[in-house]
């Protein structure tokens, strides 16, 4: 080889120097860099010339050191993370909830309630234990409420975590989309695309800890991306967003809608099964629905036992003149037999004006085939409030206007009974379940659970309204002894439990969900550290093994510096013999 050609080596190896310098500059100053695969210079000797000897070396290449199996661990273990941390973050918010944020106030609130119908039972005719046993009920019926609302508010804000996290995991997908189109343009050109491809190996491995993904790289090197039914969230240099969408069927709750490549929009949210949007979902729709449903089947079990108890009942100032219903029938309810009715009959008792029990009207009732209008009808032919008339020539049967007892269906759907003639009612034994199904004479008023219940007004205005004993009798207690026995008593899960235990139960479960949440988010972050540790001891920028680089190159480019200042001291002696 000649003079010249070795000026050719000499050039070629301070270029490979320069940019093995470079790469470790780059590997350094990307130590910190999250998802950075540290970068090799790859060096190959050139091909020899014609007389066989060598021409130097040759660049071919900047090779990223990653090891494809642990960093699809990495990606698979994120998804089980997400999923786990979720659920742990979702139950010990729920779990706060439970206990009231300060400590068990309505926990406490069912205890005063219920010694205070105690209270009432030892004195039923005092007026103090009466407005006491008021306040407690009112208290109670507050902390239901504000439960309910806080469990709606927390089930809202579920719903928004999931509009947030679409927006994340679009915004992901989008920049994927982009990292394709730097990837692919320069491969195109033979060029290294090691940064893009680092880059959407994170956005990846971000993305599994949010929806359970499926990826794989094209021929072109772009990387698609599918949710679990194989629809395409990336393909190519395109991104498909996941919607959230609002319905009458899931009653305001976000629904996930995913638009295809041929424009065609498809309900996603089942097909969804890990990662933090799928537990968020499952959470929604699983533990806190079913506390919500187990806090409303309590309340309206809890406020139907009483009513039934206290419908039967009549106060120190129990006798009255009319009373409406405080359930109101929808019109297409009103021809449909009566929901919860059972077969058996229940009494009015018509009062003289010495509040005596004058009459007592028994009305018998079918389950299945007594509709709200069949009962009025039933009542009035039993307090025989019907005349009959003529009308063009033919009887018909109408009401009285004046007559001591009757009952009418009001405009709205409810009930209204009412005396005349100065005459005074009260209600005696329901075997039926038709007083606190409509309202009547019920301690308690409500129409959707939690949400709405309230003490009956009536009894708020007037606290001897409240009915401890039956048929007027001074110091009777039955009715506010049977109540105070709810508490022990076995009424929830088919009468298995009381309704202690049930509420119980339900802080019981809520601490075994938090405490198995818990478990799992360990174990798996542990398996994704193991996994990381792995990844990065392929992957991972070692300074020590760079500063040890950045020497190497260093004495690479010294030494091809002398090379072709020796070369060149050679050429000039040539040239000047």
């Amino acid at each position: 080889m000649s003079l010249y050609g070795s000026f050719e080596i000499g050039k070629k190896a301070l270029t490979a120097s320069q940019m093995g310098q470079s790469t470790t500059g780059h590997n350094i100053a990307n130590v910190d860099t999250e998802g950075f695969s540290r970068q090799d210079l790859l060096q190959a000797a050139s091909k020899p010339g014609s007389d066989g000897k060598g021409t130097g070396v040759d660049v071919t290449g900047v090779q990223r050191k990653h090891d494809r199996f642990t960093k699809q661990k990495v990606v698979d273990e994120q998804m089980h993370v997400g999923t786990w941390g979720t659920r742990d973050k979702i139950l010990t918010e729920a779990e706060v909830i439970f206990t009231d944020l300060e400590g068990t106030r309505l926990r406490g609130a069912l205890d005063e309630f219920w010694g205070a119908w105690n209270s009432v039972s030892t004195e039923p005719e005092s007026v103090t234990m009466r407005k006491a046993l008021l306040t407690k009920s009112q208290e109670l019926a507050q902390n239901f409420r504000a439960f309910d609302t806080r469990l709606s508010d927390f089930n809202e804000s579920l719903n928004g975590r999931i509009v947030a996290e679409l927006h994340k995991i679009n915004q992901i997908t989008r920049e994927i989309g982009m990292m394709n189109k730097q990837v692919e343009q320069l491969e195109k050109r033979a060029l290294p695309a090691n940064d893009a491809r680092d880059r959407r190996e994170l956005l990846l491995q971000q993305l599994s800890e949010m929806v359970e993904i499926r990826s794989f790289e094209s021929k072109r090197g772009t990387l698609e991306v599918q949710i679990a039914n194989g629809q395409n969230l990336v393909h190519g240099r395109e991104n498909y967003e996941l919607k959230p969408v609002k319905s009458v069927d899931a009653k305001g709750d976000v629904r996930i809608e995913l638009e295809s490549s041929a424009a065609i929009k498809a309900d996603v949210t089942d097909v969804i099964k890990y990662g933090v949007l799928a537990e968020l979902i499952s959470q929604r729709d699983g533990n806190m629905k079913q506390y919500h449903d187990d806090l409303n089947l309590m309340v309206n079990e809890l406020a139907f036992r009483i009513n039934k108890l206290h419908a039967d009942g009549t106060g120190i100032n129990g006798a009255r003149y009319s009373e409406t219903g405080s359930k109101i029938l929808k019109a297409d309810d009103i021809k449909k037999p009566i929901p919860f009715l059972q077969s058996g009959s229940f009494e009015i008792k018509l009062l003289d004006d010495n509040k005596e029990i004058e009459e007592i009207f028994t009305i018998n009732l079918q389950a299945g085939v007594d509709t709200i209008e069949t009962v009025v009808d039933k009542i009035n032919r039993e307090a025989g409030a019907y005349q009959e008339i003529e009308v063009n020539g033919q009887v018909r049967e109408v009401l009285r206007e004046i007559t001591p007892f009757k009952a009418e269906l009001n405009a709205e759907g409810s009930i209204k009974l009412s005396t005349g003639m100065g005459k005074q009612f009260i209600y005696g034994e329901d075997t039926t379940n038709f007083k606190p199904l409509m309202g009547l004479n019920c301690f308690f008023n409500l129409s959707d659970g939690a949400r709405d219940i309230e003490v009956n007004q009536e009894l708020v205005a007037d606290e001897m309204k409240i009915a401890a004993g039956v048929d007027l009798i001074p110091g009777d207690n039955r009715i506010a002894l049977a109540i105070a026995e709810l508490q022990t008593t076995s009424t929830m899960n088919d009468e298995t439990v009381s309704f202690d235990e049930f509420y119980n139960a339900q802080i019981t479960d809520i601490g075994l969900k938090v405490s198995g949440a818990q478990k799992g988010l360990r174990s798996h972050s542990q398996m994704l550290e193991q996994y990381e540790a792995l990844r990065d001891s392929v992957s991972s920028v070692n300074l020590d093994e760079e500063m040890t680089k950045m020497v190497k190159y260093q004495r690479a480019y010294e030494s091809s510096a002398k090379f072709l200042s020796t070369v060149d001291q050679m050429t000039q002696t040539v040239i000047n013999m």
